[in-house]
């Protein structure tokens, strides 16, 4: 999941850093609902830039969609109540990525040597 945040940011920091930008100007507002815009165009240009993030997004969608409703639900509360409730959730979720890349890198690996 590192490999694949930095990608990430290496390659869309611009949006990232808009991103970022307008979640900080309205954390005392619905930052989830106001920021969409610059969420979406972030998320376009990491489905564009990034090598196998659909395949995560596919292989790792039940924990994405927990993590998230997670994050949604506790998005009023203070960053330490955020990571003790949706940090099992945030652990799962690495886990899940990280299954996924290995099981690409084994069959990317297998398909070097035909």
């Amino acid at each position: 999941m590192d490999l694949s945040y930095n990608l990430v940011a290496s390659k869309c920091a611009e949006q990232m850093a808009k991103y970022q930008e307008c979640v900080l100007k309205n954390q005392a507002e619905d930052w989830n609902t106001i920021c969409r815009p610059e969420g979406k165009a972030l998320a376009a240009c990491a489905d564009a830039s990034v090598p196998h993030l659909a395949e995560l997004k596919t292989s790792c969608a039940e924990q994405i969609f927990a993590y998230r409703q997670c994050l949604d639900k506790h998005a009023s509360q203070e960053d330490d109540m955020i990571s003790q409730q949706c940090g099992g959730l945030m652990k799962s979720l690495w886990e899940c990525s990280e299954r996924t890349m290995k099981s690409i890198e084994e069959r990317e690996g297998s398909s070097k040597l035909v």
